[in-house]
């Protein structure tokens, strides 16, 4: 399977940076496994239930939301804890 393109928007990147350390080095793995594997089964990966084109991939208590967007490619628009992540989506 070719690699997918992953995209990360600013306010994403700005809360990958405010995690703790240890979920940092999680999430960036979790988010190169995304890139280079797709939807891989060492991932726990959900769609959102009402929102089209919208995922979330499971990092112990966090969650990195992500859409699909132009066939392959993925943006990552929100890494954050589980008890907020799916509020203002």
């Amino acid at each position: 399977m070719p690699a997918t393109r992953v995209f990360i928007d600013k306010r994403a990147q700005k809360q990958l940076e405010e995690l703790p350390r240890h979920i940092q080095i999680k999430a960036s793995a979790a988010i190169d496994l995304l890139e280079n594997e797709g939807f891989s089964k060492k991932l726990d990966i959900n769609k959102l239930k009402g929102l089209s084109n919208h995922f979330r991939v499971r990092v112990g208590t966090y969650r990195i939301l992500f859409v699909f967007t132009y066939g392959d490619a993925i943006t990552i628009y929100a890494i954050r804890h589980r008890k907020s992540a799916y509020t203002k989506i």
